[in-house]
């Protein structure tokens, strides 16, 4: 007899999967949810949100304004609410980033505000909303050519009091630690401008020379303020100097350069006419200042003879001259108790001290120097030209591609007392490093 297998317990039974509570829950919400979605999305009324602050985007690249040079100043970024409709489920999820705003400009062609009138689009085309309106539908944009020029500084004191040094002193001509400063902006505005002041409030008597700070006022002809021009200063506030002044009589001096070791502590004899001046320094220079220099005199300008330089006052920027029956100074230097002498200075003995960035310098010619030294009989009587030497430095000289010779200083050894009088220009070969 065959064994029968008993298979009701592997078999799928729907009707026992009815009848349980589980399955019937899990069921029912997979069908709530389903429903759900699609009434969302189907039914789904429509409703209005306003999307804000979305940014307005002014691109000038291959428009009319940009052709012809027009660059946009003052405001430039603007934000407007724009109101979208569409189904719920949607516009929820939009924000700034889902909206484009452009501002036409085809119409600008020349300075001036202009109004640019705003289109509004969903940023991507198949988004399924739409615009129903914006805050805005125009933003105003001022355009115009650039343009920058460098003006002169007007320093100029303002105050309230009667004077503002003490009565035995006199108020200095100020100094600004910048003389001129940088325009820039629309070409309208900038041709406008006469001038620039910088202008320190003094509400005190100054005792002493007073630094301040200063307010830049651009001054226009009829008086506006500009909008859009800006002051390019470099390096940030520009001070004023106020000096005060005080009337001494000084004794007329001059200073050297280019001296032998030897006159450096015992300088030459010299006379000055007139030998005293009176002038207005700073109050607190009164102590250190001993002399009133007249001129710097370099060696290389003194003969062994009767030496007379003369000196304008009017080139003199020191300190204010107060006599004004003197317009220049005379300067004696007798140098003709010295001896002077020819030497030749080879071309071996001439060296060019070349540190430059922009040109390689070299000398040009194979030729020897002759130079006249003046110094006391004993060590003119025994210099030969192996004491000697001719340096070119360019560091601090003007070079450029066609410059063809350049000043050399004669270099006396120590061990002689002499100078080299004159100027000596030595041919070069100027040569653009790569």
């Amino acid at each position: 007899m065959k064994n029968k297998i008993d298979t009701s317990k592997s078999k799928f039974s729907l009707s026992e999967m009815v009848r349980d509570n589980r399955f019937i829950g899990l069921l029912s919400l997979v069908i709530a949810f389903a429903l759900w979605t699609w009434i969302s999305i189907e039914k789904s009324p429509e409703v209005q949100t306003v999307i804000t602050d979305v940014p307005v985007q002014i691109n000038l690249e291959n428009t009319i304004p940009n052709q012809l040079g027009l660059k946009i100043f003052g405001e430039s970024e603007f934000k407007v609410d724009v109101t979208v409709k569409g189904k719920k489920y949607i516009v929820a999820s939009l924000d700034s980033n889902d909206i484009q705003v452009i501002a036409n400009t085809n119409r600008v062609d020349s300075a001036g505000l202009w109004t640019l009138q705003l289109k509004v689009t969903p940023k991507d085309d198949a988004d399924d909303f739409s615009i129903t309106s914006t805050s805005s539908t125009y933003v105003e944009v001022y355009f115009d050519t650039y343009k920058e020029i460098e003006v002169a500084l007007e320093g100029i004191v303002e105050t309230k009091l009667d004077s503002y040094v003490p009565n035995d002193c006199l108020a200095g001509d100020v100094v600004l630690s910048k003389n001129t400063v940088l325009l820039s902006g629309p070409s309208t505005e900038i041709n406008r401008v006469i001038g620039v002041s910088a202008t320190a409030v003094v509400d005190t008597v100054l005792e002493k020379t007073t630094t301040f700070d200063t307010k830049i006022v651009i001054k226009t002809a009829d008086g506006t303020e500009l909008e859009y021009t800006k002051i390019n200063t470099d390096d940030g506030n520009i001070t004023m100097a106020v000096p005060v002044l005080k009337v001494v009589t000084l004794p007329t001096a001059v200073e050297f350069k280019n001296a032998p070791s030897y006159f450096i502590n015992s300088p030459l004899s010299y006379s000055i006419y007139p030998s005293s001046v009176r002038v207005a320094i700073p109050v607190d220079a009164i102590e250190t200042t001993k002399a009133f220099i007249v001129d710097t005199v370099d060696f290389a300008d003194i003969a062994n003879s009767y030496n007379t330089f003369y000196v304008n006052t009017e080139s003199i920027s020191s300190y204010k001259i107060m006599d004004e029956s003197i317009n220049r100074f005379r300067i004696n230097i007798n140098a003709s108790d010295f001896s002077s002498k020819t030497l030749v200075v080879p071309v071996s003995s001439i060296k060019v001290k070349n540190d430059r960035d922009d040109f390689d310098v070299s000398l040009s010619a194979n030729k020897d120097v002759t130079i006249t030294l003046v110094g006391p009989k004993s060590d003119i009587d025994t210099i030969s030209a192996d004491a000697l030497s001719i340096e070119i430095d360019t560091t601090d000289k003007t070079i450029v591609a066609d410059t063809k010779t350049l000043q050399g200083k004669v270099m006396v050894s120590s061990d002689y007392n002499c100078w080299a009088v004159g100027k000596y220009d030595i041919k070069v070969a100027v040569k653009p490093k790569l």
